[in-house]
């Protein structure tokens, strides 16, 4: 399936070009404009490598300045394309949606021709997005995974917990394996002593709830293995209050730590730095912007805490994070310490040496 149409007469050796992809699962869009955003060719084809570069294969490659790409999809396609050597540039999702929502029909077509656009005038907007190596978008996967099964038996708990307690039971915290199923058990006799029978109701919840829990514990393993021997993950968790599951998302959403010239930058890249919104004579700072992986900005806050709270090895970082909280407060001192985590890790992985206690002692 190839639809294209070709407009003008131009000599497209002698003008710069500028390519718009707007990727779906099955097929893409393409369109290539020229420096004054004249509209060269567009079709649509399949989400291949070769399709795709038989779009491209129209024009000299010495012409093509920028093919944008909305992040996402199509990511097989995109590695295709750098490792060939074009030119391709990733953009936000959001950011990209809302130059794409300047136009008043939201269509395929019209997405590409905006992506085109947004290469061509759109340098100064800060929507670029790195892609990611295999490794480290394999590893996202799993950690991911593993935070998605986590909440799914979070809900399976209460729902049990739910079921028992309308009918008088009561449920202790799980504090061990198979706490859950024991607990349970107890309750159901009770409650059919009392003539109430749930069993029907309770026991696949909680067969399922223990079977995830297997699973997780599993992952947890496999990520404390995988943490000690990736040379990398292995030097972060030096650092007081971060463990595998930390150092494995920590490394897997930089990726590359020759992108940050400066250590400092990664903070606002993880949203861990204050919203600014200023307009006239107004300005007023906010929050944490809490742009970036979530995922990541969750753990390090995790990890924040139990530097500040579980961790009794004396350290300049944990002596800078105290002093905050005795003069903010918890609940802000581990947000500004977890952006401060962030900072350090990221001079343990640029310096290729264990954590220091000593050092790191400067604000962020």
């Amino acid at each position: 399936m190839t639809r294209h149409r070709f407009r003008g007469t131009i000599a497209l050796s002698q003008q710069d070009i500028w390519i718009g992809l707007d990727c779906g699962y099955l097929h893409t869009s393409a369109c290539a404009i020229d420096q004054d955003g004249v509209i060269i060719a567009q079709e649509k084809c399949e989400t291949t490598t070769a399709s795709v570069c038989a779009f491209l294969g129209r024009f000299p490659r010495e012409s093509l300045r920028l093919i944008a790409v909305e992040a996402g999809v199509a990511t097989h396609v995109i590695r295709d394309l750098l490792a060939a050597g074009y030119p391709v540039k990733l953009y936000e999702v959001y950011k990209a949606q809302r130059f794409l929502a300047v136009r008043r029909q939201k269509t395929d077509t019209n997405d590409a021709i905006g992506l085109a656009e947004l290469g061509r005038v759109g340098r100064s907007l800060g929507a670029a997005v790195h892609l990611k190596s295999l490794e480290c978008q394999n590893l996202r996967t799993k950690l991911i995974s593993r935070q998605s099964l986590v909440r799914i038996r979070v809900r399976l708990d209460a729902m049990v917990i739910t079921i028992v307690r309308m009918h008088g039971g009561k449920l202790k915290r799980r504090v061990a394996r198979g706490a859950l199923s024991k607990d349970v058990e107890e309750q159901l006799d009770l409650l059919r002593r009392d003539g109430v029978d749930v069993d029907a109701d309770v026991r696949p919840l909680v067969a399922v709830a223990e079977a995830i829990d297997d699973q997780i514990r599993s992952l947890d393993k496999r990520f404390a293995e995988l943490a000690q021997t990736h040379p990398v993950c292995r030097r972060l968790m030096t650092v007081p209050g971060v463990g595998p599951k930390t150092a494995l998302m920590f490394y897997s959403a930089i990726d590359d730590v020759s992108r940050f010239k400066h250590a400092r930058s990664v903070g606002p890249y993880l949203g861990l730095t204050p919203s600014v919104y200023q307009s006239g004579v107004k300005s007023r700072q906010g929050g944490i912007s809490k742009k970036g992986c979530t995922a990541t900005r969750t753990l390090l806050v995790s990890a924040a805490t139990v530097l500040l709270v579980s961790v009794k090895k004396p350290s300049a970082l944990k002596a800078w994070g105290d002093a905050l909280r005795a003069r903010i407060g918890i609940s802000k001192a581990r947000v500004a310490l977890a952006r401060k985590l962030a900072i350090v890790l990221i001079k343990v992985w640029q310096s290729g040496s264990d954590f220091d206690p000593r050092l790191h002692a400067a604000s962020p």
